[in-house]
This record gives structure tokens, sequence and C-alpha cells, in this order.
């Protein structure tokens, strides 16, 4: 190497030690990258959460009303009422809201982009209250998609629903809806 530059040496030693890293049991950028590809996404994306309600008068009514309601000094019923015929969607939860806080419970168990604005959504179907964790058969697959601001939700668990178009109200207030407060959805307790 007599005569050699320090590049031509620097080259030398780079090209030497190219296939080091992946002996040393440490990953490389490259199989980082590979492994967050393969991971299931199990949230539902940022941009989906919030409390919807039907793209309609009585929707923008409820809107109104939730948007009164200052948490936990509210009382109870108020606040279920606000929230009924709403969708309180959480990174965890699509929660079909019905009277007395019962409804739909789709609890998200994997979430796949299928487009821009379009997701599937594979979740756990319980009906008035969570879903047993260790039921198979109560799964259901819907489609979320999102629109100039509007939110259109295909499930089959929504048979008889007239509208399937929704508009974002507000942020879930986690002191009214409590299923919210954490990563996990929890059973709601008034």
């Amino acid at each position: 190497m007599k005569g050699c530059k320090p590049a031509c040496l620097l080259l030398a030693l780079v090209a030497a030690t190219t296939g080091c890293r992946a002996s040393t049991g440490e990953p490389d950028s490259n199989q980082v990258a590979a492994r967050k590809d393969s991971t299931v996404p199990t949230r539902l994306p940022d941009v989906l959460t919030g409390v919807w309600y039907p793209d309609d008068t009585e929707g923008a009514a409820s809107c109104r009303r939730y948007r009164t309601l200052s948490g936990a000094k509210e009382g109870h019923d108020e606040a279920v009422m606000a929230l009924v015929g709403s969708l309180v969607v959480t990174p965890h939860l699509i929660h079909v809201f019905a009277e007395y806080g019962e409804g739909d419970f789709h609890v998200v168990e994997r979430v796949d982009p299928e487009g821009g604005s379009t997701w599937r959504v594979d979740a756990r179907l319980g009906i008035d209250a969570l879903p047993d964790e260790r039921a198979s058969e109560d799964r259901v697959v819907s489609r979320l998609s999102l629109r100039d601001g509007k939110l259109r939700w295909e499930s089959p668990a929504r048979a008889g629903n007239a509208s399937s178009t929704y508009f974002r109200c507000d942020s879930v207030k986690p002191d009214i809806h409590p299923a919210t407060t954490d990563e996990k959805t929890t059973e709601y307790r008034s």
C-alpha cells in the first residue's frame, strides 16, 4: 500500500468492514425498517380518533350538546345522552354509542391501510358490552375512509342504520368516555 493516499486507505477500510455489522448481532437500518414493516398495526391512525356524529341536522345538534359538556362535573345521564348516536373512536376502540353507554364495541385487533385515506379494520365485536377476549366467533371486518373531513364507515354489524357518513365533532373527553384514558380498552364505569 506504499504510495496510497489516506482516501484509499479509508475506502479499503470501509469495504473491508461492510459485512461486520451483521456479524455483531446488531441490526442495521435496513433490518430495522424491515421489522417495522412486518409488525401488525393494531391502532387506528390519530386522524380518525374523536367523537363523530351522523352528518345530518340531528348529529349537528348532538355535537353542540357534546361540546358544551365540561366533563366530570356534568351529570352522567347528560353526558351519555349527548353521545347517543355517535361513533367514539379511540386508537383501539370504535364505540357505536347507544342509550345508557351501551351499543357496539369494536375492539381493534388489526388495521391495514388500503390507500391514502381508507383503512380495513379487523375487530372483536361486543354488543352492549366489551367482547370476551377469548371468543373467536365475534370478529368483524369494517372499512373506514376519510374524505373531505367526512368519515365513512362500512361494517356488517351496522345493519339498519341509515347514516354511514359522519363528521368529526370534537376530541374524546376521557372523563366522559373513560375507556380512552390509557392505551387499553377498559370497561365503562360510572
